[in-house]
């Protein structure tokens, strides 16, 4: 791998003040409000002196990054590294951590842009420091970064997020295209310095001629000089050089001479210029002939181009006397820009090219290429141009350098180009690592062809393999494996031994793809013994682990994989197979939703950050899947839009293969709801995809998710068909996962369809399956691809454990499901709520109102709810229910409502069999011991146990599971029936218990000193009970301790009048005391 780029610290030190810079008040004045400023531009022309007045900002007194900026310097990388070496520079203390992060990721072979987001947000960080003295960053020509979009995005991220006291300066010839600028000088937080500040005002040309220059000019001349030159500084300091040549003033600017109409300031720079270079020392004028071409000036550089050993003499003469050269440290220099541009244009355009020619040479032998590739390509010498970048375009894929790649081959001409297959390859690269893959295997087709034609088995072998990269990123293994096979056969004794180990990955990935397991593994074994290096099962591809269903070794390694990442980053875009996007994949399998969605959103930022739009879009399924784990109302819209976004970036990136997996999200998404029309033509869509690519999990996944919404829809027979397919090609994959899956859905359609004899056999083998791989979340909670409610599959152990299938296991499941004694099983689970608003789901479908049809069926669910502790004679419940009718009317009215009950709770219950939920013995009614239901008021209690337990160990601990408990108490037990007695003593019980543990909860929270949550825990204890005294004096010391000292006289005045008024009692002496002493404080 090439070297890390080579930070130019000439380029990280402000020019030298030279003695002939003149003291400009105007100017240190404005330049001082920069301090006020988050942002100043210094905008003008060349030769205005931006650079000199930048510079000036260090008399300030404050630590300077300065960083000279040019071409090179519109690299992301380039840029990002030589802005952290000079805050270094100026802020020896700084963190060193946004630097390691960028060398981190440079050690795990910098392949991919560089991680700039996460750098700059490491270097704000550092900067965010309270004792810091204010800081100035000081960019120098800022116009180099136009036209680099992500360039520019690091310098917009940086002035709007930096820390108060960071202020950045810019000198700009142009317009900077930077997003945030309009917005921040909305806000006036943008100083502006441009050239009408910067030309110099007569007083200041007098000032300058006399103090600096040591030349006294009259008051007519220094008009004159300050009319032509209107104030542009380089011409004003020709005029001096000028004058030192001495040179009359008049016959320098002779009246006589200047035309009706006035020069353009550039053609009296060209005539100032050659006046003072025709007034130079013949050897000095040829050494500023000699080195016109060099874009800096280093000794050795310019002896090896003048085949002299002076030029550290020369470089000292010019800057010793002005002559246009700007001091860059450490024996380098530059001429001015306006300067060089002159003295290049008095150069013999062959001239010119022979001088760049032997420039290319000299970097050549000293090892620079990028310095040689500059010079050959100004030397017009684009064969030679090519080879080095030929040689340097590899390193620069790598390095995620990918626009200055780029921009290199865009200055080649056609014919050239058409001579290079590499370049093409690279080309290819390029298009392919921003998501243009149709693009990209243009370039890779062409590269192939005069690969063939020039007889490079080398650069043809790159061209199949990128053309291979292509199909393996979208997914087509079947158009990849010919081109993988031919690369395989000509590497054989030609490519280099990293080359075919690559290869060999990809055989392997595509075989992965295709299904065939084997091979894939025989191609993963050949390129370890290749690496001479022992097979092993650790570093097995993840994709491999998720497509054979070994989820938890998969995740095991993902998770070391995002861990290691998230300290060396790996930034190469590397499509569906990012870290987070096939981890988000597993937890989705898995049924860990909101860990899947905050995987699958990182993977989605990733691909923003890297400007794939590929990767986006799969973080964008991913997010889909996430969505439909998410318990909210607007999850299955979101997980529809997801697909959608994702459906339309495929399609703007024309790769058709990238919408299966979103055909399949929603084939899911609408199967699982009812709407079976919408999920079989969204299957259809992705299976005629897939069917192409040659990728049959994938098409058994859709398959899969096809059969089972049919299943949920009751269409058994069409859902089985479905089934049955998807079966055969997960075993033909090797995929246990998605075998069991497959079973488990058959299971359910034959228990719903009464086929006992296909259930008790499939019982058996889903069971087995599911205890041999470690699949049992599939029964203990909600995943991608199995029922939308995990309580669906409990009639199935209840039925295993029946019919004697696994029994030991399926017992032990329906034991870690809370349900070891439950009898009977409809498939979901009754949620009650009684604490507040009454309220009854079946599963996650709440009844409604109109479905109880009877206002007694649902106070006897509430009855027997109140009672559930005991079972009710039916006399006993007519008496509490129906207490004004006859013994006769009664039991009519009994039986109806019980019936009515049955139905609401049950609806799919077949006449006459026993009801999951309750359960008669005789005359004798009440809820099945065991029942599946779930009761807010048990929960309530059972957190205030398990809280009021851990408050002896833990405090903190038990603080939280009581502040739970105290969640679910929305209100007083069945508040809409405030006077049936049948249910008062419980209301009573559990209000108390409230109060109690909320109580505990306030002065815990005031022993910690979290005031606010005080007064939020003691208002809803004082809306259950009034008078309730403690809440009082827990509100007055909290808010005293807020400064809130009226508040606290006022709520210890409600104090008083609630407890005079329900008791006819004053307040106890310690509330007193408490408000006497926030009384007493002035």
């Amino acid at each position: 791998m090439d070297p890390y780029p080579v930070v130019v610290r000439t380029r990280l030190a402000p020019p030298r003040p030279s003695r002939r810079i003149a003291q400009r008040p105007r100017l240190a004045a404005a330049l001082a409000e920069a301090l006020d400023h988050r942002v100043t531009l210094i905008q003008a022309g060349a030769g205005y002196g931006k650079s000199t007045v930048l510079a000036s900002i260090a008399e300030l007194g404050h630590p300077l990054a300065w960083y000279q900026l040019d071409s090179d310097s519109a690299d992301p990388l380039v840029f990002l590294l030589h802005l952290l070496h000079s805050l270094h520079q100026a802020v020896p203390d700084l963190s060193e951590a946004p630097l390691a992060r960028l060398e981190a990721w440079n050690q795990a072979g910098a392949q991919g842009p560089p991680p700039w987001p996460a750098t700059v947000d490491l270097l704000i960080n550092a900067l965010d420091t309270p004792a810091r003295q204010p800081l100035l960053i000081a960019l120098d020509d800022a116009h180099f970064l136009n036209g680099h979009p992500q360039t520019l995005d690091i310098l917009d991220r940086l002035i709007d997020r930096s820390p108060e006291g960071v202020h950045i300066l810019l000198a700009t010839r142009y317009s900077l295209e930077i997003k945030g600028l309009a917005r921040w000088q909305a806000r006036g937080q943008v100083l502006t310095i441009d050239q009408r500040h910067l030309a110099f005002q007569p007083a200041e040309i007098a000032t300058l001629f006399a103090h600096t220059y040591g030349l006294q000019l009259s008051d007519d001349e220094v008009q004159r000089v300050a009319n032509e030159t209107e104030g542009w500084a380089i011409a004003v300091q020709l005029v001096w050089q000028g004058l030192r040549a001495r040179h009359a003033f008049d016959k320098r600017l002779p009246a006589a001479q200047a035309p009706p109409a006035r020069p353009t300031l550039d053609s009296l720079f060209a005539f100032l210029a050659q006046e003072v270079v025709n007034q130079q020392e013949p050897d000095i004028q040829a050494f500023l002939s000699d080195t016109a071409v060099l874009r800096e000036l280093a000794p050795e550089i310019c002896d090896c181009l003048r085949e002299r050993e002076d030029s550290a003499a020369t470089l000292r003469h010019l800057l010793d006397n002005g002559l246009f050269t700007v001091d860059l440290g450490g024996s380098h220099a530059r001429y001015h820009h306006l300067f060089r541009e002159f003295l290049i244009q008095q150069l013999e355009t062959d001239s010119a090219r022979a001088g760049h020619s032997r420039a290319a040479e000299c970097y050549e032998q000293q090892g620079d290429r990028e310095a040689a590739l500059y010079h050959r390509v100004a030397a017009g010498q684009y064969h030679e141009a090519a080879a080095i970048l030929a040689a340097l375009g590899r390193s620069l894929v790598r390095a995620g350098q990918l626009d200055t790649l780029a921009g290199w081959i865009d200055r080649l001409p056609p014919e050239t180009l058409e001579t290079q297959p590499a370049l093409l390859v690279y080309l290819g690269d390029i298009a392919r690592l921003h998501s243009r893959f149709e693009e990209a295997l243009g370039w890779y087709r062409q590269a192939e062809g005069l690969a063939r034609q020039q007889g490079e088995v080398g650069r043809l072998g790159q061209a199949l393999r990128g053309q291979a990269r292509v199909y393996l990123d979208t997914v087509n293994p079947s158009k990849a494996e010919a081109l993988l096979q031919e690369a395989l056969r000509i590497s054989d004794g030609h490519e280099d031994r990293e080359a075919r180990i690559r290869l060999l990955e990809l055989l392997e990935e595509n075989r992965l793809n295709l299904g065939k397991l084997e091979d894939a593994e025989r191609f993963r074994v050949q390129a370890e013994e290749l690496r001479e290096e022992g097979p092993s099962d650790a570093d097995l591809n993840a994709r491999v682990l998720v497509r054979t269903g070994r989820l938890a070794e998969a995740r095991r390694l993902l998770d070391r994989w995002a861990e290691t990442e998230q300290r060396d980053p790996v930034l190469r875009p590397r499509a569906h197979r990012e870290t987070h996007l096939l981890l988000a994949l597993v937890l989705a399998f898995q049924g860990e939703g909101e860990a899947a969605f905050e995987s699958a959103v990182q993977g989605a930022q990733r691909g923003r950050e890297l400007e794939s739009l590929f990767i986006t879009a799969v973080g964008l399924m991913r997010e889909g899947h996430a969505w439909l784990l998410r318990p909210r109302p607007d999850a299955p819209g979101e997980a529809r839009r997801c697909y959608r976004e994702a459906i339309a970036l495929a399609d703007s990136l024309a790769v058709p293969r990238l919408k299966v997996e979103a055909y399949w999200g929603l084939c899911r998404a609408y199967g699982f709801v009812g709407e079976t029309e919408a999920a079989e033509t969204a299957a259809l869509q992705g299976i005629e995809i897939a069917r192409h690519t040659g990728d049959e999990w994938i098409v058994a996944l859709i398959r899969l998710a096809l059969g089972a919404g049919l299943v949920v829809s009751g269409e058994l027979d069409d859902g089985l068909a479905w089934l049955a397919r998807a079966g055969s090609a997960f075993q033909e994959c090797s995929d246990s996962y998605g075998d069991t899956l497959v079973r488990l859905w058959q299971c359910i359609a034959w228990q719903s369809g009464h086929d006992a004899a296909r259930l008790q056999h499939g019982l058996g083998d889903l069971l087995r399956l599911t205890r041999e791989h470690g699949y049992e979340f599939l029964f203990t909670r909600q995943t991608l691809l199995g029922p939308p409610d995990p309580r669906r599959v409990v009639p199935l152990l209840v039925a295993a454990r029946t019919m004697g299938q696994e029994r030991p296991f399926a017992e032990t499941l329906l034991a870690r499901l809370g349900l070891a004694r439950i009898e009977l099983h409809p498939g979901y689970q009754l949620r009650v709520q009684t604490l507040g608003a009454f309220r009854v789901w079946r599963g996650r479908q709440e009844i409604g109102a109109a479905e109880w049809q009877r206002e007694k069926a649902r106070q006897l669910i509430l009855l027997l709810v109140t009672q559930r502790q005991r079972m009710l004679e039916r006399e006993e419940i007519v008496e509490k229910l129906w207490p004004d009718l006859s013994p006769e009317a009664a039991e009519r009215d009994f039986k109806v409502a019980l019936n009515t009950l049955y139905r609401v709770l049950e609806p799919t219950r077949e006449a006459r069999a026993p009801s999951a939920y309750i359960v008669r013995d005789g005359s004798h009614y009440g809820l099945r011991p065991g029942a599946d239901i779930w009761l807010d008021a048990d929960q309530f209690e059972e957190l205030l146990d398990d809280g009021n337990r851990r408050m002896e160990l833990d405090e903190d601990a038990g603080l939280a599971l009581l502040r739970q408990a105290l969640a679910l108490y929305r209100g007083s037990y069945l508040a809409e029936y405030p006077y049936e007695e049948w249910c008062s003593l419980e209301r009573e019980r559990l209000l108390t218990l409230f109060l109690r543990s909320a109580d505990r909860v306030a002065q815990a929270l005031a022993d910690r000193g979290r005031w606010q949550e005080v007064l939020t825990v003691c208002q809803s204890i004082l809306e259950a009970d009034d008078c309730w005294e403690n809440a009082y004096r827990l509100s007055i010391a909290a808010y005293a301790a807020l400064g809130n000292r009226t508040q606290a006289v006022r709520v210890y005045g409600q104090c008083v009048e609630r407890l005079w008024s329900e008791l006819g009692v004053p307040p106890s002496p310690a509330t007193t005391a408490v408000a006497e002493e926030v009384m007493a404080v002035k």
